[in-house]
């Protein structure tokens, strides 16, 4: 499922900028905890919520993070 990741705003939680674009079957939940690395850079983040959505009948998954 092609899944987007966003920063959270540390102060009212909505969603923020875009970090990444994956393709996943990962079951993402309240609480998980990852890390993202890029160019050397490691970012720790627990997710807030999950949004599903369907657009033109393809299934889209936001995921907002916090950065910890």
């Amino acid at each position: 499922m092609k899944t987007d990741i966003y920063d959270s705003d540390p102060f009212t939680g909505r969603k923020g900028k875009l970090l990444v674009s994956i393709d996943t079957d990962y079951r993402f939940e309240k609480n998980d905890e990852f890390v993202i690395e890029s160019g050397g850079s490691r970012i720790p983040m627990r997710v807030t919520f999950v949004q599903v959505r369907i657009r033109d009948g393809e299934l889209l998954r936001d995921v907002v993070a916090l950065r910890i």
